[in-house]
């Protein structure tokens, strides 16, 4: 009985010692899986604290670019031109790292809104895009897809029903020129090779001659050629047209411009001209910035549109995308894509 005794005793300490090594095992994985998740934890902190940060930093590069454009206003509030100090691409010292800005024209593009239904000279402006698409080798039916996608009585719903995923055509201007990856025919390399050539501004925007490439100078008629849009742009000089008129009177744009009196002498007799004058400015509201913030490993970036009032110069932030990683550029044109006169 004693031997037996003996050994349901070190029966029982077996199975003790067993159990203790067990939840030691146990223990120590749950400390290292808790080790480990603190330490990821402490990373992803680190990495969220450090990308809040070079994002503070787009916001302050962002107020920059707002003073910037306000001192331009201040300085002379009627003329804007692709020479001027804002143009210029800046870069910016930070502890540590760098700021890149970036600031553009969006009055210098094409403005999709103006296919929108309550645009004035819809089929005007249509046409002008469609020789864009031309010039820039796009397929010109994309014109129509556009204005079918932001005109309600086109009834362009069952078209985009039945794609997969479903959803419905918007029937209204655009907010984003993001939005005609979502029209048919678009994919993204039509949209790169286009985005530096559109923007989506209120219809009342006007085109500013003095910052508008030589594509979308080009676009304005039929019958303008790339290489006369060039000979615009080199008119402008270093500091652009000083008025409307200025440009109103070249000798390359005379034809579209001058009144047609239909063989009639008579100054008071109607007369009509192929363009309207009060699409055309010098000056402009809408300016698209593009930040770039390196801190280190982190990066962050913004595209951003600024609407600057020109009557006193306030500024206000019509949209900040966080997610474009890079600032809009203006494909190269082939000549061969382009109507010679």
């Amino acid at each position: 009985m004693r031997i037996r005794a003996g050994h349901s005793y070190q029966r029982q300490s077996g199975l003790a010692l067993i159990t203790v090594l067990l939840i030691f095992a146990i223990v120590s994985v749950l400390a290292v899986a808790m080790i480990d998740r603190q330490s990821s934890d402490i990373q992803r902190s680190g990495t969220m604290l450090a990308l809040q940060q070079a994002r503070a930093y787009v916001l302050g590069a962002e107020s920059a670019v707002k003073t910037g454009l306000y001192l331009d206003w201040d300085n002379n509030p009627d003329i804007d031109h692709a020479n001027e100090e804002w143009r210029q691409e800046r870069s910016f010292p930070l502890s540590p790292g760098t700021a890149y800005i970036e600031i553009r024209d969006a009055q210098g593009r094409f403005n999709l809104n103006s296919l929108s239904k309550g645009a004035a000279n819809r089929d005007v402006q249509k046409t002008r895009f469609s020789k864009l698409l031309n010039e820039l080798g796009l397929d010109v039916m994309l014109a129509d897809l556009v204005v079918r996608w932001m005109d309600e009585e086109s009834q362009e719903d069952d078209r985009y029903q039945s794609m997969m995923p479903p959803y419905r055509a918007a029937y209204r201007g655009c907010s984003h020129t993001s939005e005609m990856m979502l029209i048919e025919g678009f994919d993204l390399a039509t949209y790169r090779a286009l985005e530096g050539y559109i923007a989506c501004l209120p219809v009342t925007a006007q085109l500013n001659v003095n910052t508008a490439s030589a594509a979308v100078l080009a676009a304005l008629d039929d019958g303008l050629s790339l290489s006369t849009a060039d000979a615009i742009v080199a008119a402008r000089g270093d500091e652009g047209f000083a008025d409307l008129d200025a440009f109103w009177s070249l000798s390359e744009i005379e034809q579209y411009t001058k009144n047609q009196r239909n063989n009639d002498d008579d100054k008071d007799s109607p007369s009509s001209a192929s363009w309207d004058k009060t699409d055309f400015s010098v000056k402009s509201e809408y300016f698209e910035s593009f930040i770039r913030v390196d801190l280190g490993d982190r990066i962050a970036t913004a595209e951003v549109l600024i609407n600057r009032n020109n009557g006193d110069g306030s500024m206000t932030t019509l949209y900040r995308d966080y997610s474009r990683r890079e600032a809009r550029h203006e494909t190269e044109i082939a000549s061969s894509n382009t109507v010679t006169q």
